[in-house]
């Protein structure tokens, strides 16, 4: 058998009955109880009998999302139901009549209540407090196939069938394991803080692949670009010459068709990070099974400022915080924007000699902080690397940007530059960034952004030290 770093693994009956054992123990935890799949499934019947009373009988109610199909996790059995319109419905007669009828059903007695939420567009959120669950209800067009879209959610009923067709009882299990696994690793979820598998991706491989641990065992020798074909049944791999129109097509390198939309990659949203944390995790638990892989990292974060002091010296390495406050808007908005600001202020670093090793970004609530982890930098001088030799006109240009250069000289057929350091340190710079207005993106209030170096207050500390110990947890 391999180690966890690479190589081939080779199987024992021995660690397939402890994967299977291991299987069986999250899977008796992480499906919700016979208690709760009655309350949810009272609930959505009730909510649809509701709803066929409300709405025309030319609108289609479809209970829909991972409750509907059988897959969701304890804890997780949240409603989606659709409304779905004649596809002749005019676009504002939808997003009116949507939200009419999902506000018509509420039972303020019954200690009911409602939310207008946005997606491409608005749809009302029951919240039925006494148990504990939420319903949305979607107003979507009727459709037979991904030709007919009229809304990007339409093509949610097509996935309720297909998935419905397609995954068996004991899938349906697998597809819960897989869920709880990616879970731990952080990496479950297709929003923009995870950047992750979506729960109709991790259906999708459990139909491709037939089980989990045939999934994982395959993944491990994934060599990127990659293409999953789930309707055909076929993958194509790195040098298959199938592989290369697919990537142009849909730019990317990790792809798994949307069975019932050709034109869809499900993965589309799944970072190279997280792919990476995928392989890695699934290499380790298939070389030594074991059941902490299916619980998420231990760690404590009290004392996070001793904490992360003490990273800092152990590593010794510099610790940057830019500490912000943001508008009470999406989650989504916020951290997309975070990230945006980050890079922004990262490629500012490396314009002026300053590579951070690792980069963290962090949110709770309305507070948001950016961390950059560096050498100690103090220099007076900044090595600038130019074009090849080669290249002609690009090298006179880079000769005249630079009048002011202390030396000039050739490396490896390039042209090097020394010249006097704008900053000596990053924290100048930095200072001097968090005060520029023109950086910040319009949900950031850069009124309050505050740089701290190494001796950070305890509330960003717990940010930093969280998200230090999920980046380094590989």
């Amino acid at each position: 058998m391999a180690d966890a770093q690479g190589g081939r693994i080779n199987f024992t009956s021995k660690t397939e009955e402890s994967l299977k054992g291991i299987m069986t123990r999250v899977l008796a935890d992480v499906s919700p109880t016979d208690e709760e799949l009655a309350l949810s499934t009272a609930y959505s019947n009730d909510l649809v009998g509701r709803l066929k009373k409300a709405v025309p009988r030319d609108i289609k109610i479809v209970a829909v999302g991972s409750s509907a199909r059988g897959t969701q996790l304890r804890g997780s059995s949240d409603l989606d139901i659709f409304l779905l319109f004649p596809r002749r419905t005019p676009r504002d007669v939808l997003e009116k009549k949507g939200l009419e009828y999902g506000k018509k059903i509420v039972r303020k007695g019954k200690n009911e209540s409602y939310q207008v939420k946005y997606a491409e567009h608005p749809y009302t959120k029951l919240l039925l407090k006494d148990i504990g669950i939420a319903a949305d209800i979607v107003p979507a067009y009727k459709i037979n196939g991904a030709d007919e879209l009229g809304t990007a959610v339409d093509r949610t009923q097509l996935h309720n069938e297909f998935i419905k067709s397609r995954l068996s009882d004991s899938q349906k299990g697998d597809v819960r394991v897989l869920k709880a696994f990616l879970k731990a690793h952080g990496i479950y979820g297709a929003g923009a803080r995870v950047e992750g598998f979506s729960g109709y991706l991790c259906e999708l491989l459990i139909c491709h692949y037939g089980s989990f641990t045939k999934l994982l065992s395959k993944s491990i020798y994934m060599k990127l670009p990659f293409v999953i074909d789930v309707l055909s049944g076929k993958e194509y791999h790195s040098r298959d010459q199938q592989v290369a129109p697919y990537v142009k097509k849909f730019k990317s390198e990790f792809i798994v068709i949307d069975p019932t939309d050709k034109n869809r990659n499900v993965a589309a949203v799944v970072s190279g990070e997280a792919l990476a944390r995928f392989i890695m995790a699934s290499r380790i638990l298939l070389t030594k099974p074991s059941l902490d892989f299916f619980y998420g990292i231990k760690y404590s974060d009290v004392y996070s400022e001793r904490r992360v002091k003490r990273i800092s010296r152990e590593l010794d390495l510099d610790i940057y915080a830019i500490t912000m406050r943001t508008s009470d808007v999406s989650e989504e908005i916020v951290v997309q924007q975070l990230r945006k600001l980050s890079k922004r202020i990262s490629g500012a670093l490396v314009d002026k000699g300053f590579s951070p090793i690792m980069t963290l970004e962090e949110l709770s609530g309305c507070d948001a902080v950016i961390s950059f982890i560096m050498d100690r930098y103090r220099s007076k001088s900044l090595t600038i690397r130019g074009p090849d030799l080669h290249m002609g006109h690009p090298v006179g240009a880079f000769f005249d940007s630079h009048p002011e250069a202390l030396a000039r000289f050739f490396e490896g057929g390039k042209v090097i530059m020394i010249e006097k350091a704008e900053y000596e340190s990053p924290k100048e710079l930095l200072n001097e960034l968090i005060k520029d207005k023109s950086i910040y993106p319009s949900c950031i209030n850069n009124k309050g952004a505050r740089l701290y170096v190494n001796d950070i207050p305890e509330k960003y500390a717990k940010l930093i030290y969280s998200a230090f110990i999920f980046k380094t947890n590989v």
